[in-house]
Parts: structure tokens; sequence; C-alpha cells
């Protein structure tokens, strides 16, 4: 038996005078850019054109006042927790051509010495605001034992443009009750 030839790495060519059926590297990157801009505009045909955009809400700080609103209720389970209920006020300004929902508030609370009066940043959260200039108004808790006036500083907001479904605040009670008092 006479030993195989050996293989050769490339496979033989045509020769340059005859013409070839396959595109040029230059169209195939065409069409190749073509067909991804028709997906991609088929793709962005199927989304919906109502997506909730977020909003940066201004709080202008000169407008920020508070004022008492009575003895805040106690923490439960501490019959010897005293707080006071403090309303923040304020005007907010929303710089969109649309309505603003579920503005959350942030910034910081400190009492006259200093000392927080919120554990977080979220101050509290404003339901709806209208295009331009709103105000607003926040409660919050504040113990006994932090000395008044607060300081308020730094304080900011941020929405969204469509209303979205938020699950229940399961302190809310929504229970009935008739004209004599009776739970329906």
């Amino acid at each position: 038996r006479a030993p195989a030839p050996p293989r050769s790495a490339a496979p033989p060519r045509a020769s340059s005078s005859s013409s070839s059926d396959a595109p040029a590297p230059e169209t195939r990157a065409m069409l190749s850019v073509a067909v991804g801009a028709a997906v991609a505009l088929h793709l962005s045909a199927l989304t919906p054109h109502a997506l909730a955009k977020t909003v940066n809400i201004a709080i202008d700080q000169a407008s920020l006042a508070q004022e008492s609103c009575g003895r805040a209720g106690g923490v439960p389970g501490t019959g010897t927790y005293k707080a006071t209920c403090m309303k923040i006020l304020g005007k907010a300004t929303n710089p969109t051509s649309e309505p603003v929902f579920n503005a959350d508030v942030y910034g910081l609370v400190k009492d006259q010495a200093n000392d927080d009066v919120l554990n977080s940043g979220r101050v509290g959260s404003i339901d709806k605001l209208e295009p331009g200039v709103n105000d607003f108004v926040l409660q919050i808790t504040v113990a006994d034992s932090q000395p008044l006036p607060l300081k308020l500083k730094n304080f900011k907001a941020q929405g969204v443009t469509q209303l979205l479904n938020a699950s229940p605040n399961p302190y809310d009670d929504y229970t009935e009750f008739d004209e004599f008092g009776a739970q329906r």
C-alpha cells in the first residue's frame, strides 16, 4: 500500500477570474446592520409607550416650616414613651408637564441639640404633585425628650409619572363603624 498524501491546510481556491455568488465582506456588514435595525424597530413597536418615568422634585429649602399637631400616640407596648406630632410644610416643584405620583421625600431632620430625629433619611411621601409649584405637608413623630424647634436641611424628593400599583399599608385601618360606633 502507498501512503496517503498529506492533507492540505487550506482548500483549493478558484481562480480570481471566476465570479463568486457570495457577497463581499462590506455587503455582509451592511446586511447585518440592516437586519439588526429591523429587529430593534420591531421590538420597540412591541414595548408599551406608557412607562413610568422617575422625576426628581425640587424642594424649596426656604419654604420649609414646622408646626405642632399635638400629642402623638406612643409606641405600642411602651406606656412611658411620650411623643409630639410635628407637621413639616413646604413647597415642591414638579418640573414636568404631567402629574408625579408617590414622591418620596428625603432630608435631614435634627433637633436643637443636633441629634437625629429620624433613623433614616426618608421623611415621608407626597401622593400627587401637579406640574409646577405645589404645597405639601408631612407628619412625623418626635420624642418629647428632643428639644424643639427642628432643623430641616437638604430636602429633596423623587416620584414617578404614573400611579403604580402598591401594596396597601398594613397599618391602615379600613374598619367601618355605624353611627353608634359598632363595627359593621
